[in-house]
């Protein structure tokens, strides 16, 4: 088994809280933080911002001082440091303020990572155009590591990213300027992993060094009619809170240590842009399933504290498990949790229509009776059943997780 928390630590979230004109960062922001606290997240991913205007500098930082006070670290994405009139620091960088700005206003223990540009090809007009912006991305990536662990050593630094093999291929090799690549692999409204093998392939010539992966965006937005910003489907809300606690438990059985949702809140209300739409939350605030049924997942495997080297329990599944996934955790009270799921479809893209799948019966047996309860957290926080002293039962894994919650 592993430890709970290690999982839990693992789930962050996308945020935008410099975006104030934006309802949710600017009218709505306590209503967004709440949301945000309550989910129970562990982390954020945002940009690092850094303003000329000391007004606007304080704002953020303020409102980043209020996430760090709610216990949640955050992953800072990275830019060269702006210096007013639309200007940025230029190569060599060696001009890291935004850096030194968010350890003496954040401190280093409140910061997660900073993490390299983001898509640095799709940006490639910020850094010098095609082919120099590959140079001048990994010049920047190489400075900002190496200052960021003469000013935060604790701090990890991952890489920057781009969004195809061919953008990696201007990059190259990153790796000694890195903890840990980072990924974007949206699933393109398939199953989660549907493209975490091969992005993790197409953009391997930056980790030549093999350092394990990140990954900071990835989701599935829930307006399947949209007309702008297309660039995989949409689907529906129901299939966003079947898949978003699934692509979870994927990426982390999968080896990916930090994973971040992109992202927390709907930026508008539009349902023909796709981009305003991949939220865990509506953008007035209203919580979508998928909010739900992450929040629920987080609450029922959390276990904050000290650092727990988890057992093992002694079980077996038999039946037709041969699209069903599991993930086994265990807390520091002993109580372990069997998570089980089916890595079905849940969404015709074709029809723009829900699928409906027949729960798959999956037998467990365990090696000596323990006193079970099942979750559901798709559907609810309390648990649907309760067993005393099973030594087997008959568990119907539906498309999103079921958590049998094992009494030693």
């Amino acid at each position: 088994a592993v430890w709970s928390e290690t999982f839990v630590g693992s789930i962050g979230i996308g945020t935008h809280f410099s975006y104030w004109d934006l309802l949710p960062y600017g009218n709505n922001l306590s209503s967004t933080l709440a949301s945000l606290k309550a989910a129970g997240f562990r982390w954020v991913r945002d940009g690092l911002f850094q303003d000329t205007n000391v007004g606007s500098n304080d704002r953020f930082y303020g409102v980043m001082n209020q996430v760090k006070a709610a216990g949640i670290k955050m992953v800072l994405v990275t830019q060269p440091a702006y210096l007013g009139n639309n200007q940025f620091v230029t190569a060599p960088y060696s001009n890291q303020s935004n850096l030194d700005t968010a350890v003496n206003r954040l401190g280093a223990g409140a910061i997660l990572a900073f993490e390299g540009p983001n898509e640095v090809d799709n940006n490639n007009y910020n850094w010098g155009g095609i082919p120099a912006f590959g140079a001048a991305a990994k010049q920047y990536q190489a400075a900002m590591y190496q200052h960021a662990k003469q000013i935060a050593p604790g701090v990890t630094v991952i890489g920057l990213t781009v969004t195809s093999a061919y953008g990696a291929g201007f990059v190259g090799d990153i790796s000694a300027y890195m903890d840990a690549g980072t990924l974007h692999p949206y699933p393109s409204a398939q199953v989660p992993t549907a493209y975490l093998a091969s992005t993790e392939n197409a953009l391997s010539v930056l980790n030549g060094a093999h350092k394990g992966w990140w990954v900071t965006e990835t989701g599935y937005y829930t307006a399947p009619n949209a007309t702008q910003n297309v660039y995989q489907p949409g689907v529906s809300e129901a299939a966003q809170a079947k898949y978003a606690p699934r692509l979870y438990l994927d990426y982390f059985n999968a080896g990916i240590s930090h994973t971040s949702i992109y992202e927390l809140i709907d930026e508008h209300s539009s349902q023909s842009d796709a981009e305003a739409n991949y939220g865990l939350l509506r953008n007035d605030g209203s919580p979508k399933p998928a909010y739900t049924s992450v929040k629920n997942l987080i609450a029922l495997l959390a276990d904050p504290g000290a650092p727990y080297t988890a057992g093992s329990l002694s079980l077996s599944l038999s039946g037709t498990t041969s699209t069903i996934r599991q993930a086994l955790f265990q807390k520091r009270d002993g109580r372990f949790y069997l998570v089980l799921w089916n890595d079905v479809l849940v969404f015709n893209n074709s029809s723009k229509s829900d699928i409906s799948n027949a729960p798959v019966p999956v037998t467990v047996a365990f090696g000596s009776p323990h006193n079970v309860s099942v979750y559901q957290p798709y559907t609810q926080a309390t648990p649907i059943s309760t067993t005393s002293s099973a030594t087997s039962m008959t568990v119907n894994v539906p498309d999103h997780p079921v958590v049998l919650e094992i009494n030693p």
